[in-house]
């Protein structure tokens, strides 16, 4: 897909100025909200809480994408299965509580492998129990809350088996059965699964929300959008079994990224970044030093907030399964390390409130998740204000940071800041990205229980969270 002529000039332009060629190359943050790969940040069916999915396919092409759903502590996978859409299609599917765990259903006839329209498909917790133990929680539970990556594999033609015309909505309803037998025993994408099958190229955007039907409350967010995941002179697909751990996003084959550097100049570079593994300049697009965003806590009015803060490549460095037992930069320790179910890294937290005072008492999370101090501890955290108990109150999280705001701070805007001594990564030309790779919002809500007649009305709102990026390469900027 191409940018809109007024982004592509802006960035051409810029890129120009910079020295910069064969930007579609890099590794990208999608300004436009389109790409190959899409992070759903957070999913939850905690609290009364059920999460409704969508991914759009803006091309006219089909595509191939992998869906993965990925549990909150440290990202192992509760469930994934290919999805195929044709062009200009539209895929949605809910999330929710299913006795112990969570599942995924769908009443959209797009063509998955397993197809499952119309039937629960429940999580699972094989990745993280028995011989897989990574000593976090090994029930169901953990399965209720995490976040959503989907990645393109491929784009789908008829150059072969007519797998395009299999996927395309004729008359409303594709030829899915086609699809799965193209994967069954002496199935043509068993034996070869780049038949049909061209070169990604992006196109696909998505949203979330979570809703409770109960509350009547709804919280929106668009999907992280990933441009230049795969790299331009790629020839083939990745096109994998339903099941297949791969393509993930250290797959992605690309060690460049391309990265907007606001290191308080006060003015906006561009620098183009080369990494070692094509995993670091994934992380280099979600790299931040601090996060921004606003709270409210007064309880006249019945508001509360909390806020979703993920890792998505956090795996990658911190599981033993991936990474051996040495927890690799940015981050500092690797799951289970020091603290069974967690992996921290230190943070710190400055509030102020809406006529700028601050505080020069040290916050703390409650309870505090180290004794070294503040930290974030699983792969997708929520971080509550002024609240109590396991749980949150909004989303119902167990992965939860409560910080304890000052009495008289009922409303305003929190810094929570990632530096520290390993959060760093270094492309091969100097560049070094300070922080931590991260992404999410902040929900409010507020409750409202004099509308008349005893009615209760409640009311909440969605607000993507605000970041300081920290590039630097020998003392100068990052170029």
């Amino acid at each position: 897909m191409k940018k809109t002529s007024l982004t592509t000039a802006v960035i051409a332009g810029l890129a120009g100025v910079a020295g910069i060629t064969n930007m579609a190359s890099a590794v990208n943050l999608s300004t436009d909200g389109t790409g190959s790969v899409l992070i759903y940040p957070y999913y939850t069916v905690n609290a009364g809480n059920a999460t409704l999915l969508s991914v759009v396919n803006t091309t006219s092409e089909g595509k191939a994408v992998k869906v993965r759903f990925l549990e909150a502590y440290n990202s192992r996978e509760v469930l994934d299965f290919n999805l195929y859409l044709s062009p200009f299609d539209v895929w949605t599917a809910e999330i929710d509580k299913t006795g112990d765990g969570a599942s995924v259903t769908t009443s959209d006839v797009s063509c998955t492998v397993p197809y499952f329209t119309g039937t629960a498909v429940a999580f699972r917790n094989l990745a993280y129990s028995g011989s897989n133990d990574d000593t976090g929680p090994t029930g169901l539970d953990r399965t209720r809350e995490g976040y959503v990556e989907m990645i393109e594999m491929g784009t789908v033609n008829d150059n072969t088996s007519g797998s395009l015309s299999a996927i395309t909505h004729g008359g409303g309803t594709p030829d899915c059965a086609q699809v799965v037998a193209a994967w069954g025993n002496g199935g043509y994408w068993n034996i070869d699964p780049l038949v049909d099958l061209g070169v990604p190229d992006g196109g696909l955007f998505g949203s979330g929300s979570v809703i409770n039907g109960e509350q009547g409350t709804i919280e929106g967010y668009n999907a992280d959008a990933i441009e230049g995941f795969y790299d331009v002179l790629a020839t083939t697909a990745q096109h994998t079994p339903p099941g297949s751990v791969n393509p993930n996003l250290a797959d992605g084959a690309n060690p460049v990224a391309f990265t907007f550097n606001t290191s308080g100049t006060g003015a906006t570079s561009l620098a183009t970044t080369t990494f070692t593994a094509s995993i670091d300049a994934v992380s280099a697009v979600f790299m931040t030093d601090n996060v921004y965003n606003e709270y409210v806590v007064d309880p006249a009015y019945g508001e509360s907030t909390e806020w979703v803060i993920t890792f998505p490549t956090k795996r990658f460095y911190v599981d033993t399964q991936i990474v051996g037992g040495t927890a690799l930069q940015p981050f500092d320790e690797f799951f289970g390390e020091n603290i069974d179910g967690a992996s921290c890294a230190p943070v710190s937290i400055t509030p102020y409130d809406r006529e700028e005072n601050t505080t020069t008492t040290p916050l703390d999370f409650s309870p505090p998740p180290t004794a070294a101090g503040n930290a974030l501890c699983w792969e997708a955290n929520v971080v509550t204000f002024d609240q109590s108990g396991t749980s949150s109150a909004i989303l119902g999280s167990g992965v939860v940071a409560n910080v304890n705001l000052p009495s008289s701070f009922l409303n305003g805007w929190v810094n929570i800041g990632f530096a520290g001594t390993n959060h760093q990564i270094q492309g091969t030309n100097g560049n070094t990205f300070f922080g931590l790779p991260a992404t999410g919002f902040a929900v409010e809500e507020h409750i409202n229980a004099n509308v008349s007649a005893g009615i209760l009305a409640n009311y909440t709102g969605l607000y993507n969270h605000k970041y300081n990026r920290l590039c630097s390469n020998a003392g100068g900027a990052c170029s």
